[in-house]
């Protein structure tokens, strides 16, 4: 009973889309489907006997023929019914997908920042990805074959029941058995899928590694092709290994669904046979209808316990689905989530005795301590791991503090709401993703580019010169993606793309972590001037490797390991012999060797 209560409640939940997005087409689709069964039943049975009796009565043929013509008209309305409607519902349940995917996508955005690295969410993902749409879809399958088979059994169990009631004894313990043994087979294919997802999710992976173009020169240049290869050999024998193992097993299940068929019929045969020689049964038709009604009717039950068994398949992989919708994000969707909206105009930023780890982690940021100043323009440096990009991360609050607070313009920064909040906050990365759309739109992400905006911004970029080079528009595709005659932009190009992102909006604060990294000396230099000059008002947090492009920022933040060690300007920080004293000096003295 547990199990049956489950099983509705997984096909209720995921019936949902079909609910919001198709009641029409969810309820004709079912009901269609549901009549035509039994009447193709009734058809199918009644028909043989309805003829052999005209015939051994010696009816008439005019009589005959008049019997036979309505039983093939209404045969014939039965299947054109079905069939035209089939169109409709084609495009509708494709219509239904596009939105069930488009909650997926959705769910996905509003996960907090800390499920990324979760190697289970990305087996979560990948099973709503893969199953969502194809479960909506078993569904409503279900709920069809479901009311075929209610349908068409109360029909043929009022006519088998009526000649031959040993039949249905028999049946029943046929659809106990294989009942019975489905619920071994969806064990299996739920084990199944469990084993092979991170199998296949790793062999997905080394597909991408051949195919992207951010792999192939170290594909090339390394020894990785061959490191990947052996991987993928190894993944794909244990794929191989598995796949055969419950192949066997299930396979093994379906011969028992056999050999319970085999018995049934082979029972019922005897038993019709013995009837027909004992007299119980006389007419010639009659036979004829309980010999098929049988037949039809075992079909029914096979497709019942198929159903059946689906109905706990499908419960199984609904639970997984479940699994993905039900992740709670605590930033994005949760109560602190919807807040104060920012006022326009500068940040100010206060750190307060911030702290935060990541989880099975050693690393740390503790005690930052930092006021900042609306239009101030701040350099933040480092070594590799001393904090810096998890500085970028809270600013933007894709995670929390643990401890201590961190405010924007007075205000904890837990108070306003997270998506207006980042909506005034420009970022550059120094991975700058290029996506598969138009120049404009790429650098349109925050929103509509005013063209003066575009302008200022091509300027201190050099888009044009881009643009020139690559004998290309603003209304240009980039990437091969989706087109042959796409634009691929080289790495420092596509940070210019980055920067002009941030640099044509209108923001409370920009975050520039190492977004000239791929850029040469005198574009890096150029960038620098842009976004360190008193023409940039927005306040400005900028980290950088190579310290001589800040040496103008109003101040110097030092990381290391996970604290601010010092902060000034740069004459100040040089004056101390400190950290920054260090790096500065080193990377001095590289540029003049040689």
């Amino acid at each position: 009973m547990k199990t049956l209560r489950k099983n509705i409640g997984s096909i209720v939940w995921i019936c949902k889309p079909f609910l919001k997005y198709g009641k029409v087409y969810i309820i004709l689709s079912v009901c269609i489907s549901a009549i035509y069964t039994p009447i193709d039943d009734l058809i199918y049975v009644r028909f043989p006997e309805v003829m052999i009796d005209m015939l051994s009565a010696g009816r008439g043929f005019a009589l005959i023929a008049l019997v036979a013509v309505l039983f093939c008209i209404a045969d014939f309305l039965n299947n054109t019914l079905r069939k035209l409607s089939r169109a409709y519902f084609t495009k509708k349940q494709a219509a239904i997908e596009v939105e069930a995917n488009q909650e997926i996508y959705e769910k996905a955005r509003e996960l907090d920042y800390r499920y990324i690295d979760n190697p289970q969410y990305y087996n979560s993902y990948t099973w709503a990805v893969d199953e969502y749409a194809k479960q909506m879809d078993s569904a409503r399958e279900l709920l069809i074959t479901l009311s075929q088979c209610v349908l068409s059994l109360a029909v043929l169990v009022t006519i088998v029941g009526t000649l031959g009631p040993w039949i249905l004894l028999i049946e029943v313990v046929q659809l106990f058995l294989h009942t019975r043994v489905n619920l071994k087979l969806n064990a299996n294919m739920i084990e199944r899928k469990e084993t092979l997802l991170p199998l296949e999710r790793r062999l997905k992976y080394f597909h991408r590694l051949f195919y992207m173009k951010d792999y192939a020169a170290d594909l090339k240049a390394t020894s990785l092709g061959s490191h990947v290869l052996a991987a993928h050999r190894e993944t794909g024998e244990q794929r191989v290994e598995k796949l055969g193992f419950f192949a066997l097993r299930g396979e093994l299940w379906n011969v028992v669904h056999e050999v319970i068929f085999f018995a049934t019929q082979l029972i019922i045969v005897l038993y019709l046979a013995q009837s027909i020689l004992s007299g119980r049964i006389a007419e010639v038709g009659m036979y004829m209808t309980l010999l098929l009604s049988f037949y039809r009717l075992d079909t029914r039950i096979d497709i019942l316990t198929n159903a059946l068994r689906d109905a706990n398949g499908l419960s199984m992989n609904v639970e997984k689905i479940r699994a993905f919708f039900d992740l709670k994000s605590q930033i994005e969707t949760g109560s602190e989530a919807k807040g104060f909206v920012p006022e326009r105009g500068s940040f100010s930023v206060e750190l307060k005795n911030v702290g935060f780890s990541y989880e099975n982690s050693d690393f740390s940021l503790s005690g930052l301590n930092l006021v900042i100043r609306p239009g101030e323009k701040i350099a933040v440096v480092g070594e590799n791991g001393a904090g810096k990009s998890t500085f970028v991360k809270l600013l933007l609050r894709l995670c929390d503090v643990r401890e201590g607070e961190i405010s924007i313009n007075g205000r904890p920064i837990r108070e306003y709401d997270v998506h207006s909040l980042r909506g005034q906050i420009g970022v550059a990365f120094q991975n700058t993703n290029i996506y598969a759309m138009s120049l404009l739109e790429n650098i349109s992400l925050y929103g509509e580019v005013s063209e003066r905006a575009l302008k200022e911004a091509s300027a201190q970029l050099g888009l044009d010169e881009i643009m020139e080079k690559n004998h290309m528009t603003l209304l240009s595709q980039l990437t091969r993606e989706f087109h042959e005659d796409g634009v691929l932009l080289s790495g420092g190009e596509a940070q210019r793309v980055g920067l002009a992102r941030v640099m044509s909006g209108e923001f409370g604060l920009l975050l520039l972590d190492e977004p000239s990294s791929a850029l040469d000396p005198i574009a890096e230099a150029k960038m620098s001037e842009a976004i360190l000059s008193a023409a940039n008002q927005t306040t400005t947090i900028m980290i950088a490797h190579r310290l001589s492009t800040i040496r103008d920022a109003d101040r110097i933040v030092v990381f290391d390991r996970g604290r601010i060690c010092e902060c000034g300007s740069h004459g100040e920080l040089m004056s101390l012999h400190g950290k920054y004293w260090e790096m500065f000096t080193r990377q001095a003295e590289n540029y003049v060797k040689g």
